[in-house]
């Protein structure tokens, strides 16, 4: 199990302008900055010409937001926001399980954060309908059950040849049908994001939306 240190200052996001890039990856404000690709966060503010050379560099920014830190790609650059110093008060320490595990991220205004995985996990890969329905595909998993019936009323033999074919599908096409359904539904996408503990893609998603509901509410009250 790796550990990662980060101490003494950062730079905190104040302020992210609209549809810019710093926009298009999901940075919100109130976001810490605790490593700019390879560079420390304070560089940024001696040169901001950086935000913009690292989306040149395919290097992550790590953020850290409330107490979740994650990386975001940086395809494209993080120009649009504006940064402050942001003393550490203590180190920051990070225990990596294994691998960062990348997602798909992308964000409906003002209310959400999707995660979508870049690989359907193993685990889904023998029920199909199942992994359908938790990620809200609906027209798949629909398809799915027709063709199963069409399968079963064939024969044994046929059934078994449209299961695993579903599988096949499932396991090449799901990340694609998962970012497509979710443009659907409105969000908007937004970089890969890495994180080091899959646990935190759940923290990660409900904590983003709380902030992006809150920040809702405040612009309702202005």
């Amino acid at each position: 199990m790796a550990k990662e240190t980060f101490s003494g200052t950062a730079v905190r996001v104040t302020e992210v302008e609209k549809l810019s890039p710093g926009d298009k990856l999901g940075l919100l404000p109130s976001d810490i900055l605790l490593k700019i690709g390879k560079r420390e966060p304070l560089e940024a503010l001696e040169m901001p010409s950086i935000l913009e050379e690292i989306g040149a560099e395919k290097e992550w920014i790590t953020v850290l937001r409330d107490k979740i830190i994650f990386k975001v790609a940086t395809k494209g650059g993080a120009t649009g926001i504006t940064l402050e110093p942001f003393p550490l008060q203590e180190e920051v320490n990070l225990e990596v399980k294994g691998f960062w595990t990348p997602f798909y991220s992308a964000i409906r205004l003002e209310d959400s954060l999707l995660l979508l995985p870049e690989r359907i996990s193993a685990l889904w890969l023998p029920f199909p309908i199942i992994a359908y329905g938790y990620f809200r595909l609906w027209q798949m998993m629909g398809a799915t059950i027709f063709m199963y019936g069409l399968g079963y009323a064939t024969s044994t033999l046929g059934f078994i040849v449209v299961y695993i074919a579903s599988i096949i599908i499932l396991a090449m096409g799901g990340p694609k049908f998962l970012r497509d359904t979710a443009v659907k539904d409105g969000f908007l996408p937004r970089a890969r994001i890495a994180l080091a503990d899959l646990d935190d893609a759940a923290k990660l998603e409900m904590t983003t939306g709380a902030i992006l509901r809150l920040d809702r509410d405040k612009n309702k009250k202005r």
